[in-house]
């Protein structure tokens, strides 16, 4: 069963969890409101389900709760940041921003971290130099292997890093926007499918034996996605992170990971209007009747919809966000009245 929450009610309940763990104002609100971003855009793996594991790892010591991120390189164009174990929103928020205003200044800014928790849905951040005009791309490893390889042996040599990459178009709100696991697909989207019991597609995933599955309660190892070539992006996406940071160029299984961020400026290469008409003519090209849609038009749809009717959450979910609560702060009355109803 599923059930819809007000946006911004769970945005405030979010940030009062967080809050109750020791952050800051700014890092409780940075962690909600990507929470909240990725269930608008239907990406629930990587929305509100995945606060009770954060939260967790805030309690416990795995991630800092007031991280103190400092440079370790600073020039006009490019920054190097140690992430101090910061929760991955707050540090993929952060170098963004740094990203961002680099490229105002030099028209390309390039952010490094090493040593940041799980960034959650990319797009998010990615999305958020596209809306000041900005193409933003932004990249992240994952902290242990996951994702074997076509014609290998069934054991996990990558992890299952993620990409994303916004461009500015004629509406600011709403950006070409890809978002995407360098796996088959990301491990929060497979849950959905144990959860529902949907079949896997052909060419997704392992079982513990090394053989094809689709049963997803059964996979235990992903597949790159896109065949040959898809397995030649995710081995270029995990070394560029992993040696660009500074990082393990493989998943150690040691806490931290490395981010990636890259802000570009059409501004500052005179082709901020043509990138725009470029955008608007092949979205048209695209956008034909029974054709395909631009990368990103699922998601805004997505977001307009869960905007007026709320987001939609799965009651197990939910519950475990209302048990957080009875420790600390109050979920909202219509939340438990809500459960109390269900048998």
């Amino acid at each position: 069963m599923v059930t819809r929450i007000n946006a911004a009610e769970l945005a405030d309940y979010l940030e009062r969890l967080y809050r109750s763990v020791g952050m800051t104002r700014g890092g409780s609100r940075s962690m909600a409101a990507t929470h909240v971003e990725a269930d608008l855009r239907g990406i629930p793996g990587h929305g509100s389900r995945l606060a009770p594991d954060y939260l967790a790892k805030l309690r416990n010591g795995h991630l800092n709760v007031r991280p103190r991120m400092t440079a370790l390189a600073d020039t006009a164009a490019s920054l190097a940041l140690d992430g101090d174990l910061a929760p991955g929103p707050v540090a993929a928020g952060a170098a963004v921003a740094a990203a961002v205003q680099r490229a105002r200044r030099s028209g390309v800014g390039v952010v490094t971290v090493r040593g940041a928790g799980h960034a959650g849905a990319l797009g998010v951040h990615a999305a958020r130099a596209a809306r000041r005009g900005l193409v933003g791309l932004v990249a992240a490893q994952t902290s242990s292997a996951s994702v074997a390889l076509h014609g290998g042996s069934g054991r996990p040599v990558l992890g299952n890093s993620a990409l994303s990459i916004a461009v500015p178009g004629p509406v600011p709100e709403e950006p070409v926007l890809v978002d995407m696991a360098t796996g088959a697909m990301s491990w929060g989207v497979l849950h959905q499918h144990a959860r529902s019991g949907r079949p896997l597609p052909d060419g997704c995933a392992l079982d513990e034996r090394g053989l094809p599955v689709r049963d997803a309660s059964k996979a235990s190892v992903l597949l790159p996605g896109g065949g040959g070539r898809g397995q030649g992006l995710a081995i270029v996406v995990e070394l560029l992170v992993g040696a660009l940071t500074g990082s393990d160029p493989l998943p150690s299984g040691v806490t931290g990971r490395g981010l990636l961020c890259l802000a570009i400026d059409p501004g500052r290469l005179g082709v901020a209007s043509h990138l725009v008409s470029a955008v608007h003519e092949v979205g048209l090209a695209v956008r034909t009747p029974g054709g395909a849609r631009m990368p990103g038009d699922r998601a805004w749809a997505h977001r307009s919809h869960a905007e007026t009717h709320g987001i939609t959450i799965d009651e197990a979910d939910l519950r475990r966000l209302v048990d957080l609560g009875t420790c600390s702060v109050a979920a909202p009355g219509s939340w438990t009245d809500h459960l109390a109803a269900r048998p």
